[in-house]
């Protein structure tokens, strides 16, 4: 299972980390890192948002460290709160509707878009479905350890010789903290920016916006929820491209009367941007084209008041 990223921050006595992965073990993996550049105690960690990949390994930092805040967002914990004792259902019922899928290819050599299952597609297929039922065991059995300092719009953290400001954003969750250090000019984006295809929140005009609110930022450095660092905002820039072309082409549709979801899929064209995101992969762009259809479904929500019209 994918984990993203984990930011380690040490200070003058103490760690910050911000995002704990979504298994106890690769937490565990972490903190021995941690300590091979320091032994100072880790003092904070900060959850960007309630997404189980971002903060299922806090119960290791909160075992080792009893002085231990965990920062988020106030909505964040709320949205935590409601929602964890979902997710143990959740990865059984896709972990049985990932092995029924494998069976199927087995058995008729096919994949699930009819073409033919080579050896090496079904060793990986095979490998990505041992790899889930490694993280739902593991999954199944996390302690949740909610946050104990929370905020709702902006805070700002003199600590350690630094200066910490987290800020509340939309990103593919709402109130989704965003770390920036001003000194250092360090960003670290949590699910507002993410890579190699954006994630999506049904209010996706407010995550183009807050792509566009962190473009203005001073940084030298630009860390995502998931996938590599820049030292530009090039792919920052690109995210909120795409985010606004598909508003802006959904809310055209539906001015000119435009009713379903399909006749809208049908009208938004994005192709110009999507290989600069998928390079043509071919899993990049099934994934790409999946992830624009939802887009498209989640504008069309928020152009007409949260409304979905069928004939």
């Amino acid at each position: 299972m994918p984990n993203g990223n984990s930011v380690v921050i040490v200070n003058k006595e103490d760690v910050l980390v911000f995002d704990t992965f979504s298994r106890s073990s690769t937490a565990r993996t972490v903190l021995a890192e941690i300590r091979k550049i320091t032994d100072k105690p880790v003092r904070y960690v900060v959850n960007s948002h309630h997404h189980p990949d971002h903060w299922s390994g806090n119960e290791v930092y909160a075992q080792e460290f009893p002085n231990l805040e965990i920062i988020a967002t106030e909505e964040a914990r709320q949205f935590m709160l409601n929602i964890a004792n979902a997710w143990p259902p959740v990865f059984a019922n896709n972990l049985r509707k990932d092995q029924a899928d494998l069976e199927k290819e087995v058995n008729t050599g096919k994949q699930s878009d009819g073409t033919a299952l080579t050896a090496e597609q079904r060793r990986k297929d095979e490998d990505d479905v041992r790899l889930e039922r490694e993280f739902v065991a593991e999954a199944t059995k996390v302690k949740r350890t909610y946050p104990t300092l929370t905020y709702s719009d902006k805070l700002t953290l003199h600590h350690g010789g630094r200066e910490f400001r987290f800020m509340s954003m939309v990103g593919d969750a709402d109130g989704t903290t965003v770390l920036y250090l001003p000194n250092e000019k360090i960003l670290v984006t949590g699910d507002v920016l993410s890579y190699p295809v954006p994630y999506v929140n049904p209010a996706l005009s407010q995550h183009a916006k807050s792509l566009r609110t962190l473009s203005r930022l001073d940084a030298d450095v630009i860390i995502p929820g998931h996938g590599p660092a820049w030292r530009d905002k090039d792919f920052l820039n690109l995210e909120a491209e795409l985010l606004e072309s598909v508003v802006s082409q959904v809310r055209q549709a539906v001015q000119k009367g435009m009713v379903t979801v399909e006749e809208m899929q049908k009208a938004v064209h994005v192709e110009p941007l999507r290989a600069k995101f998928t390079h043509d992969d071919r899993d990049l762009n099934a994934k790409f084209f999946r992830y624009v259809n939802r887009m498209i479904e989640n504008a069309s929500r928020e152009a007409r008041d949260g409304r979905k019209f069928e004939y």
